[in-house]
């Protein structure tokens, strides 16, 4: 099977079921022998197609006479492959593109459906530069969900929050190829050891300017077959999750709980800042995904024996120093690394999100013992996940109150409530949330 082949099925199953993007993808890659070059190229039609389609169903709407709606299945997966390789790989000819896709139409449906399928990129070929979009004066959620190929009730959203402009610098952040970033395992390489490394295999990186303990990176080899990774020293983490993890902080001794913790990023991160002194307890509700918590924690070398599965609304134990509660969100700070995930998401999802993130922290409240530290954390740039959950919180619990993260991270990230606050299109990373709050009271 051709790589486009390949792109055609998994676009087919990711239209007719509920399963994301890379879970497909990795399904793929783990159960058919495919090379490395074709595995980059299948990636990257696969993810480009469905970050950009709406923009690129409306451009081949453009061109296809009847009903794409009512055609088979395998006629848009075919089309959106072909335009994708048209609009975004320019270094693929065309001849190519229009050859394969009628291959492929036609072993599929045809010779019907490879002579539609041929006449209608023939005829972008010829027409490319007389496409006509929505006009953003007159229609800007329309136009914006389109041209920067989001839904638009989360344009709508936007705009009304922080307006048209800054909406699309979001929108067009998100659509980015996200940045690599490396977390460095200092309890067993320093920065510039680990640096040095990976230079020599020929990985060229550099420090981040926000925080010492990351690297960023122009590409990685394979991580499965990467030895310094499988050896544990450095993790893939954006910069942005660290925040969370540097307003907690932890020190030799100290009891924590991160209550949220598969799969297992910020319990790591947070053992390597207690330099493998801190008690870290790593509670997750389901078994199948403290299994990646284990995984991370052992190769990292730090101990997977404060492993516990639990539901994180009535998990129960004596008074810690510290919890971190990385809610489950709407993910909707990570949409450059998640493709698919704006196509997904419904707004009634947030409700129902908000109400089991105050259940989270309003029992995270009474473990943390007085004088405790509690952060509470998303990858979420919505309100409403984020300084609302906090504002109501504070209402009910007076016991607590903010303790401004300029004390704990650059000022870059800090809004004037003390909250650190991290955007796509203001800080090159993923949008996240975090905010440390101190129990004074009983």
């Amino acid at each position: 099977m051709s790589p486009r082949q390949h792109v055609i099925k998994l676009l087919d199953l990711w239209e007719k079921s509920d399963a994301y993007a890379d879970v497909l993808l990795k399904d793929l890659f783990e159960h058919s022998k495919i090379s490395a070059q074709d595995r980059a190229l299948i990636q990257e039609i696969f993810f480009g197609v469905i970050r950009w389609r709406k923009r690129i169903n409306w451009i081949l709407e453009q061109f296809f006479q009847g009903s794409l709606k009512k055609s088979p299945r395998f006629v848009l997966s075919i089309l959106q492959s072909s335009f994708y390789q048209f609009i975004y790989l320019d270094r693929i000819p065309a001849y190519a593109v229009i050859n394969e896709a009628v291959r492929i139409a036609k072993y599929k449906g045809g010779q019907y459906w490879a002579g539609k399928i041929n006449g209608i990129l023939r005829n972008y070929q010829k027409n490319k530069n007389n496409i006509i979009f929505p006009d953003i004066n007159k229609s800007p959620v329309e136009a914006i969900s389109i041209l920067y190929s989001h839904p638009e009730w989360l344009v709508d959203r936007w705009i009304k929050r922080w307006g048209r402009d800054e909406t699309i610098a979001l929108c067009s952040a998100n659509n980015e190829r996200p940045p690599i970033t490396l977390r460095v395992n200092r309890t067993k390489i320093s920065a510039d050891l680990l640096i040095e490394k990976l230079d020599k295999l020929g990985v060229k990186v550099s420090k981040s300017k926000f925080n010492e303990n990351f690297l960023r990176a122009d590409s990685l080899p394979n991580l499965s077959q990467f030895e310094l990774f499988q050896q544990g020293l450095f993790s893939i983490q954006d910069e942005s999750a660290g925040l969370a993890c540097q307003l907690l902080g932890a020190k030799p001794g100290e009891n924590i709980v991160d209550l949220c913790a598969a799969p297992g990023g910020k319990s790591s991160y947070l053992n390597e800042l207690g330099k493998n002194k801190a008690i870290v307890y790593s509670i997750d509700q389901r078994f199948s995904r403290l299994k990646f918590v284990r995984e991370n924690l052992k190769r990292l070398g730090f101990p997977d024996s404060r492993i516990i599965q639990a539901d994180g609304k009535n998990f129960s134990c004596k008074s810690v120093n510290k919890i971190l509660v990385d809610a489950p969100c709407s993910g909707l700070g990570v949409l450059s690394k998640r493709v698919d995930l704006k196509w997904r998401r419904k707004p009634e999802q947030i409700n129902e999100l908000v109400k089991l993130q105050l259940e989270l922290l309003k029992n995270a409240a009474s473990i943390v013992k007085r004088g405790g530290a509690l952060v509470y954390s998303t990858c979420t740039i919505e309100s409403q996940e984020n300084e609302e959950i906090v504002i109501q919180f504070l209402k009910e619990n007076k016991q607590f109150q903010i303790d401004s993260a300029k004390k704990y991270i650059s000022e870059n990230f800090v809004s004037d409530e003390g909250f650190a606050c991290t955007f796509p299109h203001k800080n090159g990373m993923d949008g996240s949330f975090a905010v440390r709050l101190l129990k004074v009271g009983k």
